[in-house]
């Protein structure tokens, strides 16, 4: 299999922009993620695949508990600061960040979060796919309109 057509043909696939976040031993960690996928409403849950390279990662699944922050398409300089590799400890300066129940940074302004409990870690290859449990879910009274990743941008519909 050719990997560059393969790249090619998944900037294709438009997706929505989400901030995976997570505190451990009272730090804040987080990055930006386009795969993220509803898995069942029972119990409600979803999956986060998530690169082992990422500089979250290993807190994310140490952790075991992570919130999904959808962002709007208000928030993409959130989703710029997040999915670069410089400037991790500055990524929770910008935003109104709460709690809910895991304690895991929630964007007060994002389309929605899902707070979540990591219930199973699958590596696979370069990735982790995370099946996680959602606890709480927070749904901020912001304009519904989505931060959008196609081909290689971030759009809005």
């Amino acid at each position: 299999m050719d990997v560059e057509k393969f790249k090619h043909g998944m900037r294709r696939l438009a997706s929505g922009v989400s901030l995976i976040t997570t505190v451990r031993d009272g730090q804040r960690h987080g990055l930006t993620a386009t795969a993220v996928s509803s898995v069942s409403a029972a119990p409600p849950s979803l999956l986060v695949c998530v690169a082992q390279s990422a500089s979250a990662h290993d807190a994310i699944v140490a952790a075991g508990k992570l919130c999904v922050n959808i962002l709007s398409a208000q928030q993409e300089t959130n989703a710029m600061r997040f999915g670069r590799s410089d400037g991790r400890d500055s990524r929770f300066e910008h935003g109104n960040w709460q709690t809910l129940k895991t304690g895991a940074p929630a964007l007060a302004g994002s389309l929605a979060t899902f707070d979540c409990e990591v219930r199973q870690t699958i590596p696979y290859t370069s990735h982790s796919i995370l099946i996680c449990e959602i606890v709480d879910v927070a749904l901020w009274d912001t304009p519904l309109q989505p931060l959008v990743y196609f081909n290689s941008a971030f759009v809005q519909l």
